[in-house]
């Protein structure tokens, strides 16, 4: 078996802006700054910093949409 740095399901994401790179942006949280970015999987270039406050409520209303059968916009 082939081991991989990331596992697959990670990989699957939008394309590193950098030009000539061919990683993906990989999602991550950081508790220690307490905030949520993008981090790319080959260069390992940053993106779209936000308070992980803000990304975690974000994805509570769209949790809780779902569970309630609204349809996502």
């Amino acid at each position: 078996m082939t081991r991989v740095e990331f596992p697959q399901f990670e990989l699957v994401g939008p394309k590193c802006a950098t030009p000539g790179c061919k990683g993906v942006m990989v999602d991550h949280l950081s508790l220690q700054t307490k905030e949520w970015f993008q981090r790319c999987s080959a260069c390992g270039g940053e993106a779209n910093r936000v308070p992980a406050q803000e990304k975690l409520s974000w994805a509570r209303r769209v949790i809780n949409r779902v569970f309630k059968g609204e349809r996502l916009s």
